[in-house]
């Protein structure tokens, strides 16, 4: 029995001390782990450990890095500059750039990115988050956790607005597109990412019973799709099929639909239609069906 009352006491205490750790940044990772502690006795509070040992070692693995942590919001990085005289013959692929045997300028490349707008870049820091150079690890690994805290800290703004005004239309809207902005972004995983998308999936839904609109409703077909909804994805493409017959991205979605169905004949027919069919498409739209031809 006191075995017991001690085991549930350190359990208490593990569940305290990531409960302030998590919230007051001191482990650097999801809030959601918290979950596993308090669910997963001991080994809960072990995982939660090697996660962010494992998030600290990627970040700082030097000693020559002149910072603790990026901000980036910092008065540092919005006062770089960055040459804006440079022959555009020489440009190349920030993926190309990453491979370049000169730390300098893959340093200096990381420093432009950051200095410019780090969100439209997040497959680019993902990839230089693999690099072998670990201070261009250590800027794009911290520069992913503070877009990634930034998201969490205006989603759950806008979650508290839609709880408090959930008939409010203008907070669905934006709640909507800011949510779909941060599925967009690839930088949630696992069950954190599947509850995001079924979430994601009941605001469009109602934000389309009230408005009926065909971003949306692109939104919505890939959002299933990566759920694997291919029901609710089908029945969404017949209903814009019905209110946007024009719209291109119907050609589109119908193709990811019927190869996420390995439906190699639908394919083909679909491919057919659109050929005979004197469709016209944008350069976009006939960039992809060219890789569906070949």
């Amino acid at each position: 029995m006191i075995w017991v009352c001690l085991i549930l006491l350190f359990h208490i205490i593990c569940c305290v001390v990531a409960f302030l750790g998590i919230g007051c940044g001191i482990f650097n990772v999801h809030k959601y782990m918290f979950f596993v502690v308090l669910f997963l006795p001991m080994w809960g509070f072990l995982i939660l450990l090697i996660l962010h040992f494992q998030v600290a070692i990627k970040a700082d693995d030097t000693k020559q890095i002149p910072v603790e942590k990026l901000k980036l919001e910092s008065e540092i990085y919005k006062n770089v500059t960055v040459d804006d005289k440079k022959n555009a013959d020489n440009v190349i692929p920030l993926e190309e750039a990453l491979i370049i045997n000169s730390a300098k300028e893959r340093r200096e490349l990381i420093m432009d990115v950051l200095n410019d707008n780090p969100k439209e870049y997040i497959e680019f820091l993902q990839k230089a988050g693999n690099n072998d150079d670990t201070e261009v690890v250590h800027y794009a690994v911290t520069a992913m956790v503070e877009i990634s805290k930034e998201n969490d800290f205006i989603l759950q703004k806008l979650e508290h607005q839609y709880t408090l005004d959930p008939d409010n239309f203008e907070i669905l809207t934006k709640y909507c597109d800011f949510l779909w902005s941060c599925l967009e972004q690839n930088l949630m995983q696992g069950q954190v990412e599947i509850m995001n998308r079924n979430h994601f999936t009941s605001l469009i839904k109602k934000k389309l019973a009230i408005e009926e609109n065909s971003d949306d409703y692109v939104h919505l077909i890939k959002n299933c799709l990566i759920l694997k909804n291919y029901t609710e994805a089908d029945a969404a493409i017949e209903k814009m099929e019905k209110l946007f017959p024009e719209d291109e991205n119907l050609l589109l979605l119908r193709l990811e639909y019927y190869a996420c169905l390995n439906n190699g004949d639908k394919i083909k027919s679909l491919l057919n239609k659109i050929q005979t069919g004197g469709v016209y498409l944008s350069a976009r739209a006939k960039e992809a069906i060219a890789f569906w031809k070949d």
